[in-house]
């Protein structure tokens, strides 16, 4: 077997149905260097292993399978894959999502070598709102402020996962991967969209419930901040109130409860955030407040443009001789 330019590592578990998808992307890529595929399956539940064992047997000078007898963490399955791997650049891809642009592996890596002062190149992610515009590359403040790189995208520099900090592993392991990784060298942008993110119940952020998400985002928040000696909790505070707006949005079901819960969080969180961004707090409090003037105002404007379509109808239709 060929010395590999690149190994894809694909963290996985429960993924049996997606499985599949997300492996022959990365097999179809059109990319002429030697490449290895490590799927990593964390004591999955469902079929997941012996999909990726079948997978592999049909393409065993690509893919090579590891597995753990016991569930140990998204981020210990993906160092174990770092661990294994041969190539001095590493793709990243969970095993529900997918790539979708065939040259992802060749663009990325020609863009990392022209600029050897990267530590790792991103791209765009379909189905996934962007958290920031597009620009030639994103700093440590970026990376901390925000979310503006998805899993999927990023291609890394193996060099730089010599050794890594004992981050806890949680949901926003990726956040602290970046911030570790950003702290070293920049993180370039190719302004392609290279991947598809895939929303199902299954998924890590989307299982977990709204209050075990957000106590894991502060939980990763605070480990950021302790990492960089506080030097960046303003950024990192941007990014708690972000979270926190973002979750405040009221759903298709349950909105009265789900406002009331949201009162909650915030009274509950209002030592920590009054001590760290007093004003966006209190700006954040405002619009709590005024939500369900926003939603009636909402439904109003529904009804009365949709009063307008029906006179419009009446109007139109023909009057019968």
């Amino acid at each position: 077997m060929q010395q590999p330019v690149i190994s894809v590592l694909m963290m996985t578990r429960n993924h049996q149905a997606y499985l599949e998808q997300a492996v022959m992307s990365v097999l179809t890529q059109q990319f002429t260097e030697p490449f290895e595929l490590l799927i990593g399956d964390d004591a999955s539940s469902d079929q997941t292993l012996q999909v990726a064992h079948r997978l592999q047997q049909q393409h065993p000078e690509h893919i090579r399978v590891l597995h753990a007898e016991r569930n140990v963490g998204i981020t210990a399955n993906f160092l174990r894959l770092v661990a294994h791997a041969r190539a001095p650049h590493l793709a990243l891809l969970e095993g529900d999502d997918y790539w979708i642009h065939p040259e992802k592996l060749t663009l990325q890596l020609d863009l990392l070598h022209r600029h050897p002062e990267a530590a790792c190149v991103a791209a765009a992610t379909a189905n996934r709102t962007p958290c920031l515009p597009v620009k030639p590359s994103y700093t440590l403040r970026d990376i901390l402020r925000r979310y503006p790189v998805h899993t999927s995208t990023l291609v890394i520099r193996a060099e730089h996962l010599l050794t890594y900090p004992r981050f806890p592993d949680i949901i926003g392991w990726i956040t602290m991967l970046m911030g570790y990784l950003v702290a070293r060298g920049s993180c370039v942008v190719l302004d392609l969209t290279v991947s598809f993110y895939r929303r199902h119940e299954g998924g890590l952020w989307h299982n977990a419930d709204r209050l075990n998400r957000l106590r894991r985002s502060r939980q990763c928040i605070d480990a950021l901040d302790a990492y960089f000696f506080h030097r960046f909790t303003p950024e990192l505070s941007s990014r708690e109130l972000w979270i926190l707006g973002m979750d405040q949005a009221l759903p298709q079901r349950g909105r009265r409860r789900h406002w009331y819960q949201s009162w909650t969080i915030l009274i509950g969180q209002a030592p920590r955030l009054l001590r760290r961004a007093p004003l966006g707090f209190c700006l954040l409090l405002a619009s709590l407040g005024f939500q369900p003037l926003a939603y009636i105002t909402m439904l109003l404007r529904r009804r009365l443009a949709l009063g307008m379509r029906l006179r419009a109808l009446v109007s139109s239709a023909p009057v019968p001789r």
